[in-house]
């Protein structure tokens, strides 16, 4: 790509907020991953379009570095552009670039600048066209499901933009769950929030007696699938509530012909035993993944995502433009990662102002 002076590559970058039109357009057509829609959050995003405008790369910016979130939003032959554009634009910046949890594709992009790549995980997809639960690949599914409904309960997809009892219950479920353990409660713009971008989102839910125990929160992919993003569940919930709603938005979402699903980014998940990556963690990297494993507890949330057997899996990395991350980087990149939302405000209470 020629590189482009430092003009164009700092007027390039927009607000996502100024063109969300244009991201929605994108995303339905070249939205490859769980979590990409983020961009719509009410966080600070700022986009670079690729020259056809029909992809477009996000970030984040402070003092001393840049994030972005996820691979490129473009086609296999723009992603490559968009990294070095944003590639350019940090490194004119005089600032750190991180690129996030992105695919192979950006990996690659990111390597033919000098970044420097560690793997992270794996996304995990499931092929609607051939989702179910029977048989033995994901019977401890079919187990959790059948142990709730002999307890009685049942599942439905709720609406919380247009009933106000849905919304009331996602609001107490989602609260519950955060009280469970501090770490949940975080300002990251990776926080649980159903009600963020909900014009985009469905949920469903598991409830007994009339009382929603558990939900899930699923954002789109693109036009064709769909991510479980957030499952939370009251801490007496019995076992198979969270499962049978996560079955049942599988079910409800091939049923109505959508091609595929993803269960999320599995932080430091190997898909089997034998599974290796030349981008791995060495002896220091893996003390630190379990010093964030005890806080976070990745191992928990992969085993039961990980019920849900996928189909096929994509590697995740991490890139770094700079080799070294200095005090002042680390500083920019914590204030990133855990950025304070704009205020977001119930879809009852915005509408009764």
């Amino acid at each position: 790509m020629r590189v482009r002076d430092e003009r164009s590559i700092k007027s390039s970058a927009r607000l996502a907020s100024e063109c969300r039109d244009t991201l929605l357009d994108v995303l339905a057509s070249q939205g490859v991953e769980a979590g990409q829609y983020t961009v719509l959050s009410p966080d600070p995003w700022r986009v670079i379009f690729s020259a056809s405008g029909e992809g477009f790369i996000n970030f984040l910016e402070h003092a001393h570095a840049v994030v972005s979130w996820r691979s490129p939003v473009a086609s296999e032959s723009e992603s490559d552009e968009l990294v070095g554009a944003l590639y350019d634009y940090a490194r004119q910046r005089r600032k750190a670039l991180f690129l996030v949890e992105v695919n192979e594709r950006a990996r690659d992009a990111g390597g033919r600048r000098t970044m420097t790549p560690l793997w992270t995980g794996a996304e995990c997809f499931l092929d609607l066209s051939k989702w179910s639960i029977a048989g033995g690949r994901r019977q401890k599914v079919r187990w959790a499901r059948s142990h709730a409904q002999r307890l009685g309960v049942t599942w439905r997809e709720a609406t919380p933009l247009t009933s106000r009892d849905d919304d009331v219950a996602l609001a107490r479920v989602e609260a519950a769950w955060k009280n469970e353990r501090p770490q949940r409660r975080t300002d990251s713009f990776l926080r649980t929030s159903y009600l963020e971008i909900a014009d985009q989102r469905r949920y469903f839910v598991g409830e007994q007696a009339g009382e929603v125990l558990a939900s899930v929160t699923c954002s789109p992919i693109n036009a064709k699938g769909w991510y479980l993003q957030d499952i939370v569940r009251v801490p007496h919930a019995p076992r198979g509530a969270l499962e049978g709603a996560m079955a049942f938005a599988l079910d409800v979402l091939r049923d109505e012909g959508y091609a595929v699903a993803s269960n999320g980014p599995l932080p430091f998940w190997r898909p089997h035993e034998s599974w290796d990556d030349e981008y791995q963690f060495g002896p220091l990297g893996n003390r630190l993944m379990k010093l964030f494993d005890r806080q976070f507890r990745f191992g928990g949330i992969n085993q039961f995502r990980s019920k849900f057997e996928p189909d096929w899996t994509e590697p995740l990395y991490v890139l770094r433009s700079q080799r070294f991350i200095t005090p002042w980087v680390a500083r920019s990149l914590t204030q990133l990662l855990n950025h304070p939302p704009r205020p977001v405000r119930s879809s009852w209470s915005s509408r009764s102002r």
